[in-house]
This record gives C-alpha cells, sequence and structure tokens, in this order.
C-alpha cells in the first residue's frame, strides 16, 4: 500500500499506537536491564545519547517540514502561473486567423476546465486522465498555431507562440514538481527508523532510571505523528489538508466565457 492512499487520521493513529507499543517495550526491557545491572542506572551515557538521537530527530522533522513547505509553495505558484498563461493564451488568440479564433479558444477553456474537473474529483485516475487530455489540447494548440504561421507573416503571431510554449513549459514544470519531485523511499525509511529508535531509547532510559512520565511520552509521540502527518500531506499529488488555491482558475474560466 502507498502512503498516498492512506488517510491522514489513519496514518497518524498508527504512527501514534506503533511508538506507544515500541515505547512501552522499551520501559519493560529497560527495567529488565536495570534489575539485571543495577549500576546501569546510574550511568549517564544512555540519557546522552537518548537526547542525542531525539535532537537529531527533531532537526529531520524541521528540515524536512521546511523542505516540503517549499516545494508547496512552488506548486502554488506554479498552478497560479499556470492559469494565467492560459488566460493570456485566451486573449492572445485574437492574434491568429479569424477562421482559427473560436476552435482555439474552445480548445483553451477545455484545457483549463479538464484541469481544474481533475483537482476537484481529487483521485490520481482523474489527474492522469486530465494530464493525458491536457498533451493533446497542448498538440492541438501547437498545430494550429504552425499552420496560422505558415499562413501569415503577421509578427504578432509571436505573442501567441511565446504563450503557448510558456503554457507547456509550465504544465512540464507542474508535472515534475507534483509527481516527480518528491522525498524517496528511503527518506522516509530514514524517518520512521529515528521514530523508532528514539522512541526505543527514551522507553529504555526511563525503565533504567525506574520512572517515566506518560505526559511527556505522549507529548513526544502526538509531536511526532502530527509533524510527520503535515510532512506527508505537503509532499502528496493530492492533499487533504493543504489544499492549492483555484480562486484564479476560476477567475480565468470566468473570463473565457462567452
Amino acid at each position: 500500500m502507498s502512503i498516498d492512499s492512506i488517510p491522514p487520521v489513519l496514518l497518524g493513529l498508527g504512527i501514534i499506537l506503533t511508538l506507544s507499543v515500541i515505547i512501552e517495550l522499551g520501559y519493560r526491557a529497560g527495567k529488565r536491564i536495570g534489575s539485571a545491572e543495577p549500576g546501569l542506572s546510574r550511568h549517564p551515557v544512555e540519557a546522552s545519547v537518548t537526547t542525542a538521537i531525539l535532537g537529531l530527530m527533531a532537526f529531520m522533522l524541521g528540515f524536512s517540514f521546511a523542505s516540503a513547505a517549499n516545494r508547496f509553495s512552488n506548486r502554488r505558484d506554479l498552478t497560479l502561473a499556470d492559469a494565467n498563461t492560459a488566460g493570456t493564451l485566451y486573449l492572445r488568440a485574437d492574434f491568429l486567423p479569424a477562421d482559427q479564433i473560436e476552435q482555439t479558444r474552445h480548445l483553451i477553456r477545455e484545457y483549463v476546465q479538464v484541469r481544474a474537473g481533475a483537482g476537484k474529483q481529487r483521485t490520481m485516475e482523474a489527474i492522469f486522465d486530465a494530464l493525458e487530455r491536457s498533451s493533446v489540447i497542448q498538440k492541438e494548440l501547437w498545430a494550429i498555431a504552425v499552420a496560422a504561421r505558415q499562413q501569415s507573416d503577421n509578427v504578432s503571431l509571436n505573442l501567441f507562440i511565446a504563450s503557448l510554449n510558456e503554457l507547456i513549459d509550465t504544465d512540464a514544470k507542474r508535472q515534475a514538481m507534483a509527481l516527480t519531485n518528491r522525498f524517496p523511499a528511503v527518506f522516509w525509511g530514514t524517518l520512521a527508523f529515528l521514530g523508532v529508535l528514539s522512541t526505543t531509547m527514551l522507553g529504555i532510559s526511563s525503565g533504567l532510571h525506574g520512572r517515566r512520565s506518560r505526559l511527556a511520552s505522549t507529548a513526544l509521540i502526538v509531536s511526532f505523528s502530527v509533524v510527520t502527518i503535515l510532512i506527508v500531506d505537503l509532499d502528496r499529488p493530492i492533499r487533504s489538508l493543504f489544499k492549492l488555491p483555484d480562486v484564479v482558475t476560476e477567475k480565468a474560466l470566468e473570463s473565457m466565457k462567452g
């Protein structure tokens, strides 16, 4: 099962349950070790190691969240740029020969509607279908631009062609940012390893000293879970907690009516 298919609530509950079990097992293991070797409870090494691991985990979470938030911001900017470019292309269709204007504008309206519709359906199947149709529309628009250039030497056509190039380039960047430029599996493995290791060491350290704070343990586990959920959601092509704005797309469609 892909991490993208797990709802945030279930993912968070799974992390909390898993880490709670691990920290409890670590505590019991620490108590056994402390009973067998009483001198270890006075040794400061395990406390220092636990602190270092917790610090490393906090650093990884902070770095990961900042990286995911930055990419989310880039995707938002590309979404706005895509809608604005489509609107500009729609206006510059006036530079085409008269018999090609209406066909071109129909394709541009469909292009924006297809992409907006996929965003509202919020499924990967809808997204891939929209990308496939978008690619076909881009090729049709390019064929119209080539035919118009062959029919006319009007320099104003360069503005239409430039906007079409920008539309295609922005689409490629959006696809790369949403579907390709994501956290690799080794990253999630490292984050999971640090979460398990830090809670295990915290449980063992508490067991060695024969005392623990359930409040502190719960706060640690919940904090790790919440931040991890935010990172996962920011990295997903389809987000549940963070949604890209569709106001500009709706305005672009509104301006294309009639």
